[in-house]
C-alpha cells in the first residue's frame, strides 16, 4: 500500500494579499448573514415568549456587526525589507534659512 505524501508548504510564505482579502470579505459575508438571519429570528423569538433564545439572538444581532468589521479590517501586515522605498526618504536634508 502506497502513502500519500503530505502537503508541506515550500515557503513560509502566507497568503498572497489577494487570497487574504477574499477570506476576510468571506469572513464578513458569514458573519453578517448570520446577523441578518438571527435578527428576525430573536424577533420572533421574543414576541412567542422565549424570552432567553431571543435575548440570545438579540445579542447576536446586535454585537456581529462590530466584530464582522474587526474581521474585515484585520490586514496582513507584511513589513518587506525588499520593498519600495519612498522618495522622500532619499532626498538630503532640506537647507535651512540661515544657509540661504
Amino acid at each position: 500500500m502506497r502513502s500519500e505524501p503530505s502537503r508541506q508548504a515550500v515557503t513560509s510564505a502566507g497568503p498572497s494579499r489577494l487570497e487574504d482579502r477574499r477570506a476576510r470579505m468571506r469572513a464578513y459575508l458569514v458573519a453578517m448573514s448570520v446577523r441578518i438571519v438571527s435578527f428576525p429570528l430573536a424577533v420572533w423569538a421574543l414576541m412567542s415568549g422565549q424570552i432567553v433564545i431571543g435575548s440570545v439572538l438579540a445579542a447576536a444581532a446586535i454585537l456581529l456587526p462590530s466584530f464582522a468589521v474587526m474581521l474585515a479590517n484585520n490586514v496582513d501586515q507584511r513589513h518587506s525589507s525588499n520593498g519600495p522605498v519612498s522618495p522622500v526618504r532619499m532626498l538630503p536634508p532640506s537647507p535651512r534659512y540661515d544657509d540661504l
